[in-house]
This record gives structure tokens, sequence and C-alpha cells, in this order.
């Protein structure tokens, strides 16, 4: 059985060599659906990219560090893929996102390098033998982790009897069905959501 995953990637400029790496990315079993997005943050800002039916119905992101920052901004208005990360992992914590950039002082934050084209080997062999060696092991690892919940998710399902008169059965179900919405990111919506999980499945877990 083939796994379908929807594959994103999100930058101001994008780069034509991470483009054709990622559009000619092939797994085993798995059919992979690439899209991309080019952010314009003069006219758009992070809100307008997590109402995007496109990010959040993908499945994996990858997406730049600096989309979101602006040189004349004030630092407290800044937002990078680092904190896109973040708050997307509390609107739907299935979707992978894998974070790039040119900058190497961010590898303490899970950030991996972007192929530099400035140093004269801007050829696609070239970029395709870099992302081989750090991006492609963690887009299999995500996803594998993916698929793995998928089955679970199934096996929640089959066994929803166990959770009569909650929600969390639904609520995963519409996670990874991607059936979410930005405007359901409240504090008591995160709030709730972290409490059934911990009190229904963790404690669970410990008995």
């Amino acid at each position: 059985m083939k796994h379908k995953i929807k594959l994103i990637y999100v930058d101001d400029k994008l780069d034509p060599l991470l483009v054709e790496y990622l559009y000619d990315f092939r797994k085993d079993d798995t059919i992979i659906a690439y899209n991309e997005i080019e952010f314009d943050s003069s006219s758009r800002d992070y809100e307008s990219l997590l109402t995007d039916n496109r990010v959040l119905e993908s499945d994996i992101i990858v997406i730049d560090s600096k989309l979101f920052e602006n040189e004349y901004a004030e630092s407290g208005s800044k937002f990078t893929g680092q904190e896109f990360k973040l708050v997307l992992r509390i609107l739907n914590p299935f979707i992978k996102v894998i974070v790039i950039t040119q900058n190497k002082d961010l590898e303490n934050y899970g950030v991996l390098n972007k192929f530099a084209t400035s140093k004269g080997k801007a050829s696609q062999e070239n970029a395709n033998d870099f992302y081989n060696k750090s991006l492609k092991p963690a887009m299999e690892e995500a996803i594998k982790e993916i698929v793995e919940m998928r089955r679970i998710g199934k096996e929640l399902e089959l066994n929803k009897g166990a959770y009569e008169g909650s929600l969390i059965v639904e609520k995963t179900q519409n996670l990874l069905n991607k059936i979410t919405s930005y405007r359901e990111l409240t504090d008591e919506k995160i709030d709730e959501l972290i409490d059934i999980i911990k009190q229904e499945v963790l404690e669970d877990r410990d008995e």
C-alpha cells in the first residue's frame, strides 16, 4: 500500500535547486505530492500563512528560517521559521516542519543548513549531494512518523469505545485528517487539548 504525503516548500525567494530537489524527492511505497508557496512578507504576515489551506492540509513543510524577518521591523515584530514551527505544532502537531537556513549558527534550534549557491558550486548535482546528507534523512524520518501516527490513529478509532464520553478520539482524528482552523487556536482550546492528553493518555500509559 502506497502512502500519500503532501509536501510544501515555503520561502520568500524560492531556491530553484531546492525546488527541483523536493520536486524529484522519492521514497519507496510513498507518493509525494509537491507544492510551493512564494511568500511575500511585504503583503502577508504569519497569520495569513497559518490560515492558508495549502499549509493546513500539508504533511511536511520545508520553510526558510528568515521567511518573516524584515530588516526595517523592530526586533519584537520579527517572526522566524523556528517560531512558525512552534506555533504550527500547537495548531496541529501531526504536521512536520523542517526549517532550513543559510545561517550556520542555528543548529541548536534544530535548523538544517541550506545549500550555499554563492560558493561557485551551484550545480543541481552538488545541491542534491548536499541535501542527501541532511535534508533527506529528516524527510524520511518525518514520513516514517506520519505513517506511524496514521496507523495508530486507525487503531484509536477502532478502540474508541475505551474513550466513551471523551473528545480525544474526535480531536485526534480531526488533526490527522487536517480538519483544523487557525481560528480554533485560542488559549481555551490549547488548554483543553493539553488537559485531555494529560489526563486520558499519559495517565493510562502510567497504569
